[in-house]
């Protein structure tokens, strides 16, 4: 007899087989980047020079190598999503007691591939050629000489799209089943393997831990204010140390900078806060899915904010006014300190929220209640 408890549903063997597509995917990238790499360096020679002409024998030489070196860092690339997505698909063919870690990972790993993958369409072994430094008795030429996106071969660049796109759809379609209601149901009735083994049609199962609120999700949206003021009172600061007449559109570009990162922090604080603390949302199956996409997110505007900081050389380029000059010496170091510690506390929350998730699973519809003891009726004396 077959333990339906135990074996895993057909979403559940479509969503393992669509994690690890990404081993078939990564070899099939290589390969195409590797056929392309080589018919590219034979047609490099015969093509028409744009510019730099006296660069031309260098970039000819040093073309083979660059090329060979980045088409191992996009394969190291794939052989670390392998090794990620390998354990995912494993603990989601298990149905692991540590099941909330899961659908947190998997969001995870949705927006850093996603990241992955565009970094590796932008960073080619052929069009990758491009933005380098070519040295040439003693003088820099920036840019290699020739057209490398008419050097390639004319399918490569739309084969590597259509490729990298079809890989992106699938892993995202497998990290996505793995948060929906089945999966967690599977989950349910194995690790219970009672009385929820046989409820198949009621509400997705949720644990009990995860009906209590968990406040620190809300300190997100008080660290961007909090963060919003300190560089609003930076700006003030320098700006009054400064000649005004001088640094006024340099005072802009910096209240610009720091509006720009506060809507981006606010955006994924505010989501995470309202994904953690309302009552219907964290309790849904994809509520821990989501809480990772958006934590990379956050984590992500927290280190923008922090290169890209109003007073930082990125925004205020090429500062001739002496602004620069007078920008407290503890700005930079109170600012790390601040966004180091909105970082630490969110992870804190994530970790509290998969805690609270590890509880007994419950998996009833709305339509039966709980059952309650109750005595049969005898006949009346």
């Amino acid at each position: 007899m077959i333990d339906t408890a135990r074996t895993p549903p057909r979403q559940v063997r479509i969503t393992v087989a669509l994690l690890w597509s990404v081993i078939p995917h990564g070899l099939a990238v290589t390969v195409l980047n590797g056929v392309a790499l080589v018919m590219t360096d034979r047609r490099l020679p015969h093509a028409p020079v744009t510019q730099n002409a006296e660069a031309v024998p260098v970039a000819l030489r040093e073309y083979a190598g660059f090329a060979w070196g980045r088409t191992a860092l996009i394969g190291l690339f794939f052989v670390a999503a392998a090794l990620a997505f390998g354990l995912l698909a494993r603990a989601a063919r298990q149905g692991a007691r540590r099941w909330p870690t899961v659908p947190l990972l998997a969001g995870v790993l949705a927006v850093l591939h996603t990241i992955g993958l565009v970094l590796v369409a932008g960073l080619n072994p052929v069009t990758g050629y491009g933005p380098r430094l070519f040295p040439v008795n003693g003088a820099l030429f920036s840019g290699a000489p020739f057209d490398m996106a008419a050097a390639a071969p004319p399918w490569y660049l739309p084969a590597l799209a259509a490729l990298l796109v079809l890989g992106w759809a699938g892993r995202l379609a497998g990290l996505i089943l793995l948060a929906r209601s089945a999966t967690v149901r599977w989950y349910t009735r194995k690790e219970t393997a009672g009385e929820a083994a046989g409820d198949t049609t009621g509400e997705p199962a949720v644990p009990a831990g995860r009906t209590r609120a968990i406040p620190l999700m809300a300190l997100g949206p008080v660290f961007v204010a909090v963060v919003t003021a300190f560089n609003h009172t930076a700006i003030r600061l320098t700006e009054n140390a400064a000649d005004p007449a001088l640094v006024e559109h340099v005072v802009s570009a910096a209240r610009t900078a720091m509006f720009v990162d506060s809507a981006f922090l606010g955006v994924s604080a505010v989501a995470l806060a309202i994904l953690g603390t309302h009552p219907r949302l964290r309790t849904r199956p994809g509520a821990l899915f989501t809480s990772g996409v958006l934590t990379v997110l956050y984590l992500l505007a927290l280190v923008v904010a922090q290169v890209f900081n109003p007073l930082s050389t990125g925004v205020l380029t090429d500062d001739q006014s002496g602004f620069s000059e007078h920008i407290p010496p503890w700005y930079l170091p109170a600012l790390t300190v601040i966004q180091s510690v909105a970082a630490l506390v969110h992870l804190a929350a994530l970790a509290e929220l998969v805690t609270r998730a590890r509880g007994p699973l419950i998996a009833r519809s709305p339509s039966c209640p709980p059952s309650t003891t109750s005595r049969r009726p005898g006949p009346r004396r």
